[in-house]
């Protein structure tokens, strides 16, 4: 089989396996999910058209995407900007309602961390990879990526205890 067959196999069992979630997790650390999606589809053109085929498709992909945001962000002079959408209330059960209401609050909190400790909470707790993978993903030490962790998780639990107490 020859390489650029193999990376479209691979990218063809990523878009029924992880598609949904790697758009999730991008359009949990940038706060944007129409963007979100256009920036995981430009990455795997990148994929396609470009002389990488990462051993993590799914994490490369991600970090990728975050990447396409982000330079957007800086392109736009709007980097740091989270949008919360409105949620149709009417039709929700109140567990669905609170889900909501819950989800919500988290994306809120995760777009009031500092990018790195934001990076390093959705690729590890959202995205399922290992300290080891996020560290190579981002570029960093292992140690790093541990205290971004920390930090993460001790100002997700204070902004989320803020908007509990409202």
């Amino acid at each position: 089989m020859t390489a650029p067959t193999r990376l479209r196999e691979r990218i063809a069992e990523f878009l029924d396996a992880d598609y949904g979630r790697v758009v999730g997790a991008v359009a949990l650390a940038t706060g944007d999910r129409d963007r979100a999606e256009d920036a995981v589809q430009d990455a795997l053109v990148k994929t396609l058209t470009g002389d990488t085929e990462p051993d993590n498709l799914a994490g490369w992909v991600t970090v990728v995407a975050i990447n396409f945001v982000r330079q957007s962000w800086r392109r736009a002079d709007a980097q740091g900007r989270a949008y919360v959408r409105a949620a149709t209330w009417d039709d929700l059960t109140d567990a669905e309602a609170q889900r909501t209401t819950d989800a919500i609050a988290v994306s809120s909190a995760l777009g009031r961390l500092p990018e790195r400790q934001r990076m390093a909470v959705v690729l590890h707790y959202y995205e399922g990879l290992s300290v080891a993978e996020v560290a190579h993903t981002l570029g960093i030490s292992t140690g790093t990526v541990k205290t971004q962790l920390s930090r993460g998780r001790e100002n997700l639990g204070s902004h989320l205890r803020k908007e509990a107490s409202r």
